[in-house]
């Protein structure tokens, strides 16, 4: 088992109107070492920081290298810590989440953003041979005041004018059979970064993982997801809660902790 991994750490952003942040890039650093762990010949990882984490860098490290070099056995992962919008659709009654990367235009999330409905869960069919792909998002999607998220002005402007948006639930995106994500909360909560921690209160706690394995060498995805989504609820007195989407009940990873 090869655990193919994509990075993904944003504090910087180029387009100044959008707030920067503290500790994502050090979330995708300590993900990325921790992946480091693994024996060289089984894992793979690639690691886009700040100015390296645009829009074309990463479909090309999902939509095309992913899609040429992983295996039937291998496990694929994309981790994520950075900024999450909520963007209208073309219909300005329907509501997207959006991962917003450096490159990432305040005024143009819909097309400068990478969709969660449509753009990632395409760039992820592409990827036909690995039984399981596993998202980790340390983002949030309701565009409240801080946390790692914000509102765009297209979006504020049809709440404004009294359309209520209508979002899919996390939980229920259709990711397809073997995909999985892990969100670092729901769609009306912040995630939040803490000082104290030097990291993003999900990735804190998925940093400190499992404290065993399930069979000397791997541990249930559901099993992970459980620990950690308990450990940030309790942190934050149930005002940020993980959530798990996706089909495979059996879905394993190598364990790293």
């Amino acid at each position: 088992m090869t655990l193919r991994a994509v990075i993904v750490g944003i504090d910087r952003y180029r387009d100044q109107r959008i707030r920067d942040l503290h500790y994502a890039r050090s979330d995708a650093e300590a993900v990325a070492d921790l992946i480091e762990q693994v024996h060289p010949a089984q894992r793979h990882v690639t690691l886009l920081l700040d100015e390296d984490a645009t829009k074309r860098n990463i479909q090309v490290e999902i939509g095309e290298r992913l899609v040429r070099d992983a295996g039937e056995d291998d496990v694929v992962l994309l981790y994520f810590a950075g900024h999450g919008s909520p963007e209208t659709n073309p219909s300005p009654d329907e509501v997207g989440r959006y991962l917003v990367l450096h490159d990432t235009e305040y005024e143009n999330v819909y097309a400068t953003g990478l969709s969660m409905e449509r753009e990632l869960p395409w760039l992820f069919e592409r990827i036909s041979r690995p039984p399981l792909v596993l998202m980790l998002i340390d983002a949030c999607f309701s565009g409240g005041a801080g946390g790692r998220t914000f509102e765009g002005p297209r979006l504020r402007a049809a709440r404004a004018a009294a359309r209520d948006g209508r979002m899919i639930s996390l939980e229920d995106l259709d990711l397809g059979e073997g995909r999985l994500m892990i969100g670092a909360c729901d769609d009306d909560q912040v995630a939040r970064e803490r000082r104290t921690l030097g990291h993003g209160v999900f990735t804190h706690y998925l940093l400190k993982g499992p404290t065993t394995a399930d069979d000397g060498y791997t541990v249930g995805v559901h099993r992970l997801y459980e620990e950690v989504a308990a450990a940030v609820a309790d942190d934050t007195g149930g005002q940020q809660v993980p959530v798990i989407n996706g089909r495979s009940a059996r879905a394993r990873l190598p364990y790293l902790w």
